[in-house]
């Protein structure tokens, strides 16, 4: 029963299809998206929960997909079971919007932190342990006035990606 794959469809928009996702595909050199995102979550899969802990009840806000690109393309991945768990646990546990935001935010995680480092210097530092109580102070210091979910996420990857290599253990 592990090994079932489950049908996850999820909405995103034309320019995260285009610009986004056909970017990852290419750098990453793999040619399904269903591979694409189980190799990106293989490698982020322990850090997700430190990350969303720092921000605690996202308070099942809605999502906003994109605020500059109205059109909208139906997007389907082919995960396994144990993953489809994983990403529901999440939402539960977090009281996000849904499931589908967490799956938007580890490919734009990816996106971003290949555009800063390219795929190899992002791979090398993405597969360091996370020091999570720097992270969390720098975040609580920057975070004054901002009370969307989305903004307090934005600037949390945004942090991670910005300061990557400083909020990893040398190992």
């Amino acid at each position: 029963m592990k090994n079932k794959k489950h049908l996850f469809h999820f909405i995103v928009s034309e320019s995260m299809n285009k610009n986004v996702i056909d970017f990852l595909l290419k750098e990453f050199k793999i040619n399904t998206f269903s591979k694409l995102f189980e190799t990106m979550f293989r490698l982020i899969d322990k850090k997700i929960p430190k990350m969303k802990r720092v921000i605690g009840n996202h308070r099942s806000e809605y999502a906003v997909i994109d605020n500059t690109d109205d059109k909208r393309l139906d997007k389907y991945l082919r995960i396994s079971e144990a993953d489809y768990l994983q990403i529901k646990r999440w939402h539960s546990l977090y009281n996000e919007f849904g499931m589908a935001s967490t799956v938007r935010d580890i490919i734009l995680f990816f996106y971003n932190g290949v555009m800063k480092y390219g795929l190899e210097g992002f791979l090398e530092i993405v597969g360091k342990k996370l020091r999570i109580d720097k992270l969390k102070n720098d975040f609580l210091g920057k975070m004054t006035q901002l009370l969307s979910i989305a903004v307090k996420k934005r600037l949390l990857y945004e942090l991670v990606i910005e300061n990557y290599p400083k909020y990893v253990c040398s190992t």
